[in-house]
């Protein structure tokens, strides 16, 4: 099975050293945060020269909510994530992760952000990119969004840790399945969103593979992806050494997946 990590999951590293060590690690796979200042570009270009497949662009978050309010800053929000579609798809790349909101009091699920968000799914339907809606803190602004847009284009981005700290351990990769697209694996204390490596926090790692496993049957070459942060918690290693910790983690998770019933 593929195997990815994201690129930046050590930032005392460089890009270009972070996609060597991934890879020389075993990693085929890896994401990228596009930026506003060509960032992505930048990163996917470092992740190409160490021969990993950029799986998916992730689009930054910050100042998501403005997309909601009927004001020029949603505007550029909306033109913020237009750029991430078109420039996913310039560097051939398929699938672009969109936040839909942050913090626990978003402005509401309403028509203007709504009809942004449809834009941005047609202009991915018409370059052959897919959009990956990511569950957050809210997760009804999901169900709001898949019941007000139509389009083959719009798709799921399961996060792991996310659903431990806000969804009560369980239900929205059932409920979202059938349009997942990619998935985000990490740890957390039960707290906050730590990005621990597997098996390092309170995740029960058997039973979320077993919730995962049929996904991954239907769609064999999804990859395993990973999504780290070498602080905190994670700082025993750097480099090298955790990039190695982080693909046997993913191994182990294989192995689950594959296991039989």
């Amino acid at each position: 099975m593929n195997k990815g990590c994201n690129l930046e999951f050590d930032r005392t590293l460089s890009l270009a050293e972070g996609a060597f060590r991934l890879a020389e690690a075993g990693f085929t796979h890896t994401f990228v945060v596009w930026g506003f200042a060509g960032e992505g570009v930048r990163a996917a270009a470092a992740a190409f020269a160490a021969g990993l497949t950029v799986e998916t662009v992730h689009a930054s978050y910050g100042g998501v909510n403005e997309i909601w309010l009927d004001s020029p800053e949603g505007e550029k929000r909306m033109d913020y994530f237009l750029s991430c579609v078109r420039g996913a798809a310039a560097i051939g790349v398929k699938t672009v992760i969109l936040h839909l909101s942050s913090g626990d009091t978003p402005p509401p699920f309403g028509e203007v952000g709504r009809r942004r968000y449809a834009r941005i799914c047609r202009e991915a339907e018409r370059l052959g990119v897919a959009v990956g809606f990511e569950n957050l803190r809210k997760t009804s602004y999901l169900t709001d969004l898949f019941a007000g847009v139509e389009s083959p284009a719009r798709k799921f981005c399961y996060d792991c840790g996310h659903e431990r700290l806000y969804d009560g351990g369980d239900g929205v990769l059932e409920r979202y399945g059938e349009h997942l697209v990619a998935v985000h694996l990490h740890d957390n204390g039960g707290a906050q969103d730590d990005h621990l490596l597997p098996f390092t926090g309170c995740i029960d790692w058997e039973r979320l593979t077993r919730r995962l496993r049929p996904f991954y049957r239907a769609n064999p070459s999804l990859p395993i992806t990973l999504e780290l942060k070498q602080t905190g918690g994670n700082a025993r290693q750097t480099g090298r050494d955790f990039a190695r910790e982080a693909y046997a983690a993913a191994c182990r998770i294989e192995r689950m997946l594959l296991a039989e019933e």
